[in-house]
């Protein structure tokens, strides 16, 4: 998640203070205030109650990023500091997740959705139905949105799918080894930022819903009236 550090005209700057509810905890140099990392929202200190702007953001691959940001720069980290190179989400997901009275069990704790909250409603698509069945067209608050994983499984982007008056559906291009969808209603190509490469509607941009990709036990705290997507239901 991005937030803007800008909190009445004041750059704050931000440091790892803790956890809470089993999601960190900020605080900021400058006025000594606790943030929640998950809802930008301060809980304690001077600035309890304001709430950072989310700034969109993606969680996609390198190669992704490369592919359709060839200019882009990249922040350069301190060195000196070696992480482990297996996969992080894969040896977190086998640690126990501490539960609460008001913890759902619709899916494993660890089990990571990309939730989606429009209009006062809230839905998690877990990534592992997405990664099996393609792009998924449904509803959030009442607007059609278009959820979809990837060629690589792990990067996710959401779209709202109403576009010039119409609201289009879309399939998986059948007749290509890359990522290529099809709108049923002009039979336009797509690719994974939302941009119609050929077809009628080529050129155009479909407008981003910003997702975030969570554990089940952390979007179903914070969201706790979310609704769970189901592949085939």
């Amino acid at each position: 998640m991005v937030w803007s550090r800008v909190v009445d005209g004041r750059a704050l700057r931000f440091r790892l203070g803790g956890i809470n509810n089993m999601n960190f905890l900020m605080y900021d140099e400058e006025t000594g205030s606790w943030w929640q990392q998950i809802s930008g929202e301060c809980l304690f200190g001077p600035l309890k109650g304001k709430k950072l702007t989310r700034i969109p953001s993606d969680e996609v691959t390198l190669a992704t990023w490369r592919a359709e940001h060839p200019e882009s720069t990249a922040v350069r980290f301190l060195e000196g500091i070696r992480y482990p190179e297996s996969d992080w989400e894969k040896r977190i997901s086998k640690l126990p997740a501490a539960g609460g009275s008001k913890s759902r069990t619709d899916l494993p704790p660890r089990e990571l959705v990309a939730g989606i909250e429009f209009n006062g409603a809230s839905v998690g698509f877990p990534m592992e139905g997405l990664r099996a069945s393609g792009p998924v067209n449904h509803a959030v608050g009442g607007e059609p949105v278009l959820v979809v994983a990837g060629n690589d499984g792990n990067s996710v982007r959401s779209f709202f799918r109403r576009f010039g008056g119409n609201v289009l559906i879309f399939y998986k291009a059948p007749d290509t080894a890359g990522f290529a969808l099809i709108d049923e209603a002009t039979g336009s190509r797509w690719d994974f930022s939302g941009r119609a490469i050929a077809g009628p509607l080529a050129g155009q941009q479909l407008e981003r819903i910003q997702n975030t990709k969570d554990y089940w036990f952390d979007w179903q705290r914070y969201h706790p009236q979310t609704t769970v997507y189901r592949v085939g239901r």
